[in-house]
């Protein structure tokens, strides 16, 4: 049975009209018991948007009723019109059915084993005719492979109905008899049936395969100073000694993250990089006079440790603040990733740069972005929300809102089943867009995270989220208050909230308001002589960094909160601040002068007063090192 069902609106058409009730039971438990997903595309919801289950109590609406076991993937235009000169714009299927065969075709370039569901004879032999990577059935044939790997009771409601299905397939196929010919249609429809599914490609691995395998896990275990066969080690010639230099990445990894923080990370940067340089020297040096298989083997069994490194430098360079730079390093991370064929290092890779996405306003490319580390995430059984929490934002800010909300219902869906995990995630990528400057839409998934926390009982949880939407309160300016119209209504069905939750949530929200408005006005004294820093900042406190603000000259204001102050601006007009928001700041034995800020700084960044450092050295820029390390 596939793992992957594309499933077009003729066969949601064929259920609604004559599935019996408890059809949605039946579907989800054998999607369950055999790790398989339905996919659409949003044309599917248009042309399918008001059929009913006509022989259900009620004829509630279908797509409502199937939202939660239903993916809907967006398909690009490009996408679209790629595939239609591909095929011939004359012999190109309606739009819609285009986009189910790009779907198709993506996810089964994905590795995943996809059937297209359509009794559409024209989708099959289109794809036919180009090669393209999935296999065809008619919605009759869906059904009865459904209960083929069902129970006995729901072998018996399947068949009924399949046979019911295939009985209209039938008889449509015939009353367009005198249109074309049905012949060839009728015998696909009935192959499909009796046939398995059409092996695209021996599924027997090639002898030859399975020994590179080997032959790339004995030298990873060589590598990593493991005991490996004598015979194997033969086969494997000088390798061993040319790909051991590999071992120093993880070495410095470790090393990296001991301290658990560092206050020079752009320093800690150029060492990886160093480290980085000399490894790729060395074995690219040795690697050179080897013939292309042996080098292959090589880059398979290092692909793991440059796929660390490289994402460990992709966050190095986020933290100092080049967000080019970052995306970059990330990019590699993932093409390394996919030489491991480790979905789980490409999903990780693939939403942090969904996340830099988000930092450059490309929401388009963000939500891409976000939606297939979604898939990657259901392929290994991984946790869904923070993918689906970001894709309906993304959506959203690029006006797909349709999507959104599919997006968001079925995140909420999630949420329900386990509001104490849904804390902990939700928490973590509103402090992610934290990370990125993006306080207004921080605001929003944090408000969800506490209102998750008061159910769930994680009043553990309770004070650190209101500082953090503190922090996003303080740090949101008046020009993004405004930007993201509409999010907040988005956002609010992905956790439904009991009544007495819901007081504790409003008052812990109002007493969180009340505070950043304090924390908005002036400060009530300035000074322009030069006084010690503890008189701003008592105990020598840390600010987190905000935002950095860079002028035409190249002169910095660092925009940074501090949980009694609220946001301060530390004006910096030698430049060159190498820092990103997040960070902690520190100040050290230096003095420090406080003036008002000007009204348009106020109304930019929300300010409270301009701080000058008399010796900017005095100032630390401390990141936690343990967050640069790939979680695995």
């Amino acid at each position: 049975m596939a793992n992957v069902w594309v499933v077009d609106s003729n066969c949601f058409i064929h259920i609604g009209s004559m599935a019996p009730e408890g059809f949605i039971n039946d579907l989800k438990n054998i999607l369950a018991n055999e790790s398989a997903s339905l996919y659409v595309t949003p044309g599917v919801h248009d042309e399918v948007r008001n059929v009913r289950f006509q022989r259900w109590h009620g004829k509630p609406n279908l797509l409502e009723t199937m939202r939660e076991i239903l993916f809907t993937i967006n398909i690009e235009e490009d996408e679209v019109s790629a595939l239609a000169v591909k095929i011939g714009a004359k012999a190109a299927p309606q739009d819609v059915d285009l986009t189910l065969m790009v779907l198709a075709t993506k996810m089964s370039n994905e590795g995943r084993n996809v059937t297209l569901v359509s009794d559409d004879f024209k989708m099959t032999t289109t794809g036919d005719k180009v090669n393209l990577a999935f296999e065809t059935c008619p919605p009759s044939t869906f059904i009865q492979r459904l209960a083929d790997n069902g129970t006995k009771g729901q072998k018996t409601r399947l068949r009924s109905l399949s046979r019911r299905v295939r009985a209209a397939e039938m008889r449509y196929a015939i009353s367009r008899s005198g249109q074309y010919d049905i012949q060839a249609k009728l015998t696909w429809m009935i192959d499909s049936l009796l046939s398995s599914r059409v092996v695209l490609a021996d599924d027997s691995e090639d002898t030859s395969t399975i020994d590179e395998r080997k032959m790339v896990a004995a030298l990873i275990r060589s590598i990593r100073g493991e005991k490996v066969k004598k015979s194997t080690l033969n086969k494997l010639g000088t390798l061993p000694d040319i790909c051991a230099s590999v071992s120093k990445i993880d070495e410095h990894l470790t090393s990296l993250t001991s301290d658990e923080s560092s206050d020079d990370i752009v320093q800690e940067y150029d060492n990886t990089a160093s480290i980085l340089a000399e490894v790729l020297e060395i074995t690219g040096f040795a690697l050179a006079p080897l013939d292309e298989e042996m080098a292959e083997l090589a880059h398979r069994a290092m692909a793991g440790y440059l796929y660390r490194i490289e994402s460990a430098l992709g966050v190095m360079a986020k933290m100092s603040g080049n967000l080019g730079l970052a995306r970059l390093h990330l990019s590699r991370a993932l093409h390394s990733a996919t030489l491991i064929d480790d979905v789980g290092a490409e999903m990780r890779a693939m939403h942090q740069l969904g996340m830099l996405a988000i930092a450059t306003d490309d929401w388009k490319r963000a939500a891409t972005l976000f939606e297939t580390s979604d898939r990657q995430c259901q392929s290994i059984g991984g946790n869904r929300i923070p993918h689906l929490v970001l894709s309906g934002i993304s959506r959203h800010l690029n006006c797909e809102e349709e999507l959104a909300k599919s997006h968001m219902n079925s995140a909420a869906t999630l949420v329900q089943l386990n509001k104490a995990e849904a804390t902990e995630i939700l928490t973590s990528v509103g402090n992610g867009l934290l990370t990125v400057d993006c306080p207004g839409l921080a605001i929003e998934v944090l408000d969800e995270a506490m209102e998750c926390a008061i159910e769930s009982g994680r009043t553990d949880r309770l004070e650190m989220l209101a500082e953090l939407l503190l922090l996003a309160n303080t740090a949101i300016s008046n020009r993004e208050q405004g930007h993201y119209d509409g999010l907040r209504q988005l956002l609010d069905g992905l956790n439904e909230i009991d009544d007495a939750s819901s007081v504790e949530f409003i008052a812990r929200i109002a007493d969180i308001d009340q505070k950043a408005i304090e924390l908005s006005r002036p400060l009530d004294e300035t000074w322009s002589e030069w006084q010690p820093a503890t008189r701003l900042l008592p105990d020598d406190s840390p600010l987190t960094v905000v935002r950095i603000d860079v002028d035409d000259a190249g002169r910095n204001l660092v925009i940074s909160h501090h949980a009694e102050l609220g946001a301060i601006g530390l004006w910096l007009p030698e430049g060159g601040v190498q820092a990103s928001p997040g960070n902690q700041i520190q100040i050290h034995n230096s003095r420090v002068k406080v003036a008002p800020p000007t009204d348009i700084l106020r109304d930019i960044h929300n300010i409270r007063g301009v701080v000058a450092i008399e010796d900017t050295d005095a100032l630390s820029f401390i990141v936690r090192t343990d967050e640069i390390l790939d979680d695995d």
